[in-house]
């Protein structure tokens, strides 16, 4: 069973760092909601939905650590943008962590797994059926009862591969189903309302499903407010004798600013936290250089249509441009940008790699990246030197976009012919 399990893909695995709690003293509301359906809900599914950035991953990591420390977490699923080929561990995954939570099923699952040892290489259905149904099911016909276990699964539409929309479409399905067994189990997933997923929850009966929409009536802007006024404290204390003389700071209206560009998306507000921070850069005239970018752009001779989408967006993209265009190197950036994207999704994003692929002198990539830390995460891989990763899936999506990225878009054809020409000098070599 060990060769089926994504252990990667547990809440708590060390590979994943992009992910944190949600930030004392917000999303309370929500994390209110998840708590009194866990206690007593009628239905046996929650759908926690909403747009990239608006803390989804951070309220399921909060709810399995919660869970975990109650003893009700049974089992943990977060989908990362580029695990592909994933459905084949989908379910083992999840019933091997069940059979931990639950040791009354090691009996049940084992002989399963003797008498059939192919159910790993099943179909979904099956593996659902015969390996965590149908064991539940025995332990009732042996009157053991079970505590009602929770299996958080995040991210549900970054699912990946060649029919991935049709697989979450019917992973929701198949969750949905169980409603009339009757298990002690209860599953909330989050996701982005993505038309799958979307269709398929529209179709379940009301009383199987709970359903949390994101949005400003969960006291976003409330929240952005706490966290921003926290941290921004944090970072006063921090900078010392800097600051002492221009306290209270930021202003109120200054705040009040930030909360509305932010339009319920902490996305935008953590991006904001992580330039004003920056190493080397006073945090006060990063902070100016923020409340700045509005106007800089409203003057700007943007492509038609450049920001159709919501005003939150408007003002991520503008964040994200302006970072950008603070690094020196305009003319690689763009195709070291498209390389991390893409490696990231085959594997991982080494510096070393880029290097090789586009003929750069080793440590070029690090100092080209150095001014970028707000968006990018930079980490050391055991062995094999440094790994890079976009620190939010919403910078994947400014970048495949033309209009959002503008200069910073580089085309997908034009990548794969120099990676290409990149390998073939390489085997040439």
């Amino acid at each position: 069973m060990k060769d089926h399990i994504r252990t990667d893909a547990y809440y708590n695995s060390g590979v994943r760092r992009e992910i944190s709690r949600c930030y004392p003293g917000t999303r309370e509301a929500a994390l209110k909601t998840i708590s009194n359906w866990i206690e007593g809900s009628p239905s046996h599914c929650l759908w926690l939905h909403g747009p990239a950035g608006t803390g989804k991953s951070a309220i399921a990591y909060t709810v399995s650590e919660k869970c975990r420390v109650d003893g009700t977490l049974g089992a943990s699923y977060f989908f990362v943008r580029g695990s592909t080929n994933t459905s084949p561990h989908f379910f083992p995954t999840l019933a091997y962590q069940l059979m931990l939570a639950v040791p009354d099923l090691r009996g049940p699952l084992w002989t399963m797994l003797c008498e059939d040892p192919t159910v790993l290489d099943r179909s979904m259905g099956e593996q659902l059926d015969k390996l965590i149904v149908q064991p539940f099911l025995s332990l009732r016909v042996a009157n053991r009862p079970t505590r009602v276990q929770v299996i958080v699964i995040d991210g549900l539409d970054e699912f990946d591969c060649i029919d991935g929309e049709t697989i979450q479409g019917n992973i929701v399905r198949m969750v949905l189903s169980l409603g009339i067994q009757s298990l002690p189990l209860l599953f909330l997933i989050s996701s982005r309302p993505e038309p799958e997923i979307r269709y398929a929850f529209q179709s379940s009966p009301p009383s199987s499903l709970t359903l949390l929409p994101l949005d400003q009536s969960l006291d976003s802007d409330s929240d952005i407010r706490n966290f921003l006024r926290k941290e921004f404290e944090r970072i006063s204390v921090k900078m010392g004798m800097l600051l002492v003389s221009q306290l209270p700071w930021p202003s109120t209206e200054d705040i009040e600013m930030l909360v509305r560009k932010s339009s319920g998306h902490f996305i935008y507000a953590a991006t904001v936290i992580r330039f004003v921070q920056e190493d080397h850069a006073h945090p006060m005239n990063q902070l100016d250089m923020i409340l700045r970018i509005s106007g800089e752009f409203a003057g700007s001779s943007a492509p038609e249509g450049i920001f159709t989408h919501s005003i939150a967006f408007q003002e991520l993209d503008n964040l994200y441009l302006h970072i950008l265009r603070k690094d020196r190197n305009q003319v690689e950036l763009p195709k070291v940008l498209r390389a991390i994207m893409y490696l990231h999704a085959t594997g991982g994003a080494l510096t070393s790699y880029i290097e090789i692929i586009f003929n750069l002198r080793p440590g070029s990539v690090r100092i080209m990246l150095e001014g970028l830390h707000s968006i990018i995460g930079v980490f050391m891989i055991d062995g094999d030197g440094l790994g890079l990763q976009f620190l939010h899936a919403s910078f994947n999506d400014f970048l495949t976009d033309p209009k959002r990225s503008r200069e910073f878009y580089y085309d997908i054809d034009d990548f794969n012919a120099e990676l290409a020409c990149a390998y073939m000098y390489i085997i040439a070599a």
